[in-house]
């Protein structure tokens, strides 16, 4: 019994020094979404046990971990901050303290690039050792979209709006809405028709109530962009009003056309006959140097239009 009791005694005695004398406060892996461009805090706070402060033999190490190496990129070793060799990150990454030294351990990583997606681990060691790992996507925010109409809106016809954004980190969405009132955002008409995992809008039976602004947004894991585009529906049917217009013409025109033609035939008909029906006047035809009476010429019809015309010469 005084053996059990000694090795209970002991191992009570030992247990402060079994417990971490690092603890980091975050626990567990971070998965973050970030834009490009953007700037991130990576927080890293630390507890010491009340035997382990002091930033003597204080070692921090932030490393940018990748599926094919690890790359160390800042330091706090011996009271003094070094930067690592990790490419393009010198310039942009730096302490939130300027003490680590006080229980925090945190970063601050600016105008986040693409290639900058990775696990980063912090790592705390004084007399044992914590770490805590935070992986970061970059993604290129959807630039802003083109927003056009495909054909002219004609009322009773139907209307297909479309929109498209040429860059953008995948997968995009798009969502289109009616701008105005107090409808909120994603709300539309009836008889709109919004295409699966395209910018496309279709608009069927154009009426008044369809005339507006259309908003598009594009949206990603990071943020969004929206174009807008005006959609007028006349009153009136312009197509429809052009089609009776030309159909109205034309017939007036061939109309027209008819009444002239039969004009000129009535015309040229009484001008032959007029013609036809006009007398033979016989002539009369002297030789007013002859000396002595003379017998006159007669003009004598031949066969209705020819003419005959026969002289008596003159007695000396």
């Amino acid at each position: 019994m005084v053996g059990r009791g000694t090795v209970q005694l002991l191992f009570l005695c030992l247990t402060p020094a079994l417990l971490e004398a690092v603890r980091i406060s975050a626990k567990g892996q971070q998965v973050l979404y970030l834009a490009q461009g953007d700037s991130v805090r990576l927080g890293c706070p630390y507890i010491l046990e009340p035997e382990d402060n002091g930033p003597t033999n204080l070692d921090i190490i932030w490393t940018m971990v990748n599926p094919d190496q690890r790359l160390p990129f800042l330091t706090y070793q011996d009271q003094r901050i070094r930067y690592g060799s990790a490419p393009g990150l010198q310039q942009r990454v730096s302490f939130v303290a300027q003490d680590p030294s006080l229980y925090d351990a945190s970063i601050h990583l600016a105008n986040l690039q693409v290639s900058d997606s990775a696990t980063y681990e912090c790592r705390v060691k004084k007399a044992t050792v914590d770490t805590h790992l935070i992986t970061i996507t970059v993604l290129e925010k959807p630039p802003a979209p083109r927003c056009w109409m495909d054909g002219e809106p004609v009322r009773g016809g139907n209307l297909m709006l479309r929109c498209c954004s040429d860059g953008g980190s995948l997968p995009l969405s798009y969502q289109w809405s009616k701008m105005g009132g107090d409808y909120a955002m994603g709300w539309l008409p009836p008889r709109t028709i919004q295409g699966q995992g395209s910018g496309d809008l279709m608009i069927q039976s154009l009426s008044q109530e369809h005339s507006g602004t259309y908003c598009c947004r594009v949206t990603n894991r990071v943020g969004y962009s929206q174009c807008m585009v005006q959609v007028s529906v006349p009153r009136t049917s312009y197509t429809g009003s052009r089609n009776v217009g030309l159909i109205v013409g034309s017939v007036l025109g061939a109309v027209f056309l008819l009444i002239l033609g039969l004009s000129i035939l009535w015309a040229l008909l009484c001008y032959c006959r007029r013609r036809q029906c006009q007398p033979v006047v016989p002539i009369e035809i002297r030789d007013s140097a002859s000396a002595g009476p003379c017998r006159s010429g007669h003009l004598h019809p031949y066969h209705g239009s020819a003419q005959h015309v026969s002289y008596t010469p003159c007695q000396k």
